[in-house]
């Protein structure tokens, strides 16, 4: 219900609207209205009396993705927003990194979330990725909770009528994240669940620094541009989800990160061959 009537209230007053421009596959003005859903539906559904830091910290990813999503800011201004929600991860977090904690693997964790947070933002570039990966998330996390909001998005993003849009993502990110160190506090552990996004921040860092750009603007190299391109969307999707569940089920073994790292590589190869 709350998709609906969201999605009607967008269209009929022009609200939230993308616009296709030349790096978007769309062609007419579409709702990003994705972060406006689950933030809604969030404190509908889900049990809102979590700790105040954790509240704020959806508060301020929703509000800051929703500027973003407005005012089409900057990658300075939007690094600065991200940073702040990444400090109150941290705050709210007690990670460790190889079983150590203390202020050196603080810094590394603030890092850390804002690269997984960028890699959110950038697999959602293509209907029913982001929110299909989301979905994997939230089941394999045994949030159903939250898989029962995600699915409806899932449903009408994969047909193209709504996006997920930057306060989407990033409210994403930061619930997720949280959800998973909640369950584990091991970064090493973490990096293997959202492996795919941090895939993607590691892989568009390194081929736009080999190809002399500027590795923090945008392009259309990631995967899912590249991929579908080539064995069309549906494959692609089918990739995606399998891609998303093997890095998950990796992250249990003791051997997961050297079969992480040859994966990577392996797609890395075949991405920068297909380009």
């Amino acid at each position: 219900m709350v998709v609906i009537l969201t999605y009607y209230f967008s269209k009929k007053y022009k609200i939230l609207l993308d616009f296709p421009d030349a790096r978007k596959n769309h062609h007419m003005p579409t709702p990003q209205i994705g972060g406006l859903i689950l933030f809604i539906s969030y404190f509908i559904f889900l049990n809102i009396h979590e700790n105040p830091l954790f509240t704020l910290g959806v508060f301020l990813s929703f509000f800051f993705g929703l500027l973003d999503d407005v005012k089409k800011l900057s990658y300075k201004i939007k690094f600065l927003l991200d940073a702040i929600i990444s400090l109150i991860f941290v705050l709210n977090s007690n990670l460790t990194l190889f079983g150590y904690s203390g202020f050196g693997v603080k810094i590394f964790a603030f890092f850390w979330f804002l690269a997984v947070a960028n890699g959110f933002n950038m697999i959602d570039g293509l209907n029913g990725l982001s929110t299909g990966v989301f979905l994997i998330y939230s089941l394999f996390l045994k949030r159903f909770d939250l898989s029962f909001i995600y699915f409806p998005i899932f449903l009408f993003n994969i047909f193209g009528k709504l996006f997920m849009g930057e306060s989407g993502t990033l409210l994403s990110a930061f619930i997720l994240v949280s959800i998973a160190s909640s369950q584990t506090n091991e970064l090493v552990y973490l990096t293997l669940v959202f492996g795919y996004p941090a895939y993607e921040v590691l892989s568009s860092f390194l081929r736009r620094t080999i190809s002399g750009k500027n590795p923090f603007l945008p392009d259309r190299g990631h995967l899912h541009h590249v991929f579908s391109e080539k064995f069309g969307s549906l494959k692609f999707l089918a990739f995606a989800y399998l891609l998303t569940s093997v890095f998950i089920l990796l992250s249990h073994k003791f051997y997961g990160v050297f079969i992480y790292i040859f994966i990577c590589i392996f797609i890395f190869i075949f991405q920068r061959k297909f380009q």
